[in-house]
């Protein structure tokens, strides 16, 4: 029997994940194939659907593992105040410069067909910036609660940027803009 005509791997997922994150940014999600990602890790065409019920699900766990590692840049960003604020638009900004195609697969309307709760980490990567904006907007002594509509907001601005820079929208005959001061200046709304 050949290596590929059985089932042997025990990590297939995280490893059908992995293939996912290095082939999206050459392939694009276009490219990748549940087949293809089988055979590069060494298993049955069919193996991956033991995981995956289909291609969209497969790019949904994917499009979350993306959110799972900008949680992990985010979560580097680990700084007091306001500067917290700045430090997560720049990680949130070089995380998306870096991952192009994973970057616009997360931010895709697949994950609105997806069932709820199939992608956690983009749930807590809006959560963390909400928890960080209240932490800022907090006086001494009070507990306020968390701010949906200012995270959208900061969430909104920095996504703006990232898309005019990835896209490469910004005119060329104009100087270009000081991308980290402006990933680091999220909107206050009232703060």
């Amino acid at each position: 029997m050949k290596k590929n005509d059985q089932y042997h791997h025990g990590h297939l997922r995280e490893e059908l994940l992995r293939l996912g994150l290095e082939s999206i940014e050459t392939a694009g999600t276009e490219g990748i194939s549940l087949r293809s990602l089988a055979d590069k890790a060494g298993v049955s065409k069919a193996a991956p659907y033991r995981h995956f019920s289909d291609k969209e699900a497969y790019l949904g766990a994917l499009a979350d593992e993306g959110f799972r590692l900008l949680c992990i840049d985010l979560e580097r960003a680990d700084v007091a105040g306001t500067e917290r604020i700045a430090s997560m638009g720049a990680a949130y900004m070089e995380f998306a410069v870096a991952r192009p195609s994973l970057y616009r697969l997360m931010n895709s309307p697949l994950l609105c067909r997806l069932p709820d709760g199939s992608t956690p980490w983009a749930r807590k990567s809006l959560l963390m910036l909400a928890e960080a904006l209240r932490k800022v907007r907090s006086d001494p002594g009070t507990e306020p609660s968390l701010d949906v509509d200012a995270a959208v907001a900061a969430w909104a601005y920095i996504h703006g940027l990232v898309l005019i820079r990835i896209d490469g929208l910004f005119p060329r005959d104009l100087p270009a803009p000081d991308w980290a001061r402006l990933a680091a200046a999220a909107p206050s709304l009232g703060a």
